[in-house]
């Protein structure tokens, strides 16, 4: 038999197996789109000064503000203010706008939800937005000076929510086996809600944290994100001029779950038992029996590492078999 021809298969392969083909560019797009859910845990360190104001305070109740401009004094600064048009008191004590800086600080506790999604290109960089709606608790604020004159800050509603947009940058600058480390910013808009004055003004926030991943299969992951976010927002006095800045820089710790769209789609046969992605015909699949949420070996599909016979209550048997 003459020798072979440089290049060619004594089989014509081509006869039996057809070229499978790449899927279309629109779903190559969106397998580069992550979709992510996570709650968290935050707190909320706020602190004030009072620079021109003073402090009216009657012992057994709660602080007040005093502007000398319009004579008014003031509660709930910190998130509704009201104006006391009651008599004042000749036994309280009362901290003149400049006599010393008075401030008050404290914390509150955060429960955020968070909605996002971001496309990752190039292997390493992501952009996106989201969409946050968290719970916020304010504690009691205790005053930076004169502690022994002027009482706790006590709010009548200190339970409401903040509202967030925000637009996601990222930067994945680490990997250690199944883990990838991301260096991320979350800047956008907040604005308190519920049981803050409407009055009140947010603003921009930055958010800056380390998003660290687990993957779970090539489409699933878990995430923790620990993150530190730089705010502030502004309450306007009614009936007067003034304004108090509040700083409220937070400490987060969220985790939660990404996925995103698999690059093949399905396969289509209900009795098929595949478990690797394959092809019928000239189009390739990905299998149905596979869960989304395990990692696949590309040589044998992994379906679960673990026989069922060692598995569950099987383990308590002396002889699995």
């Amino acid at each position: 038999m003459a020798a072979q021809e440089k290049g060619k298969s004594a089989i014509p392969l081509d006869h039996f197996y057809a070229e499978r083909k790449a899927g279309g560019a629109f779903r190559k797009i969106l397998t580069r789109i992550n979709f992510g859910v996570n709650l968290g845990y935050g707190n909320t360190f706020l602190s004030h000064e009072l620079s021109g104001l003073g402090v009216y305070q009657v012992t057994g109740q709660s602080p007040q503000l005093f502007d000398v401009s319009t004579a008014k004094r003031y509660g709930n600064w910190i998130n509704d203010p009201s104006v006391d048009t009651s008599p004042p008191s000749g036994l309280a004590f009362v901290s003149n706008p400049g006599a010393t800086n008075i401030g008050f600080k404290g914390n509150a506790t955060n429960i955020p939800l968070n909605l996002f999604l971001y496309y990752g290109f190039l292997n390493r960089y992501r952009i996106g937005f989201g969409y946050s709606y968290e719970l916020m608790s304010i504690g009691s604020l205790n005053p930076t000076t004169l502690t022994d004159k002027i009482a706790q800050l006590q709010l009548a509603s200190p339970t409401g929510f903040v509202r967030k947009y925000y637009l996601l940058l990222g930067a994945s600058f680490y990997r250690m086996g199944d883990y990838l480390f991301t260096g991320d910013v979350h800047i956008g808009d907040f604005k308190p809600k519920s049981n803050f004055s409407e009055s009140v003004t947010g603003g921009i926030y930055f958010d800056l944290g380390v998003t660290i991943e687990r993957d779970l299969s090539e489409y699933f992951k878990v995430f923790v994100r620990p993150s530190f976010e730089i705010k502030s927002y502004t309450v306007p006095l009614p009936g007067s001029p003034k304004l108090i800045e509040n700083s409220a820089n937070a400490l987060y710790f969220n985790f939660g779950v990404t996925y995103r769209i698999p690059e093949l789609p399905r396969c289509f046969l209900d009795d098929c038992h595949v478990q690797i992605n394959h092809a019928h015909g000239d189009k390739e699949y990905r299998s149905r029996r596979h869960p989304f949420y395990k990692k696949q070996n590309p040589g044998y599909g992994e379906n679960d590492k673990t026989l069922t016979k060692y598995r569950g209550k099987n383990k308590k048997k002396l002889n699995p078999y």
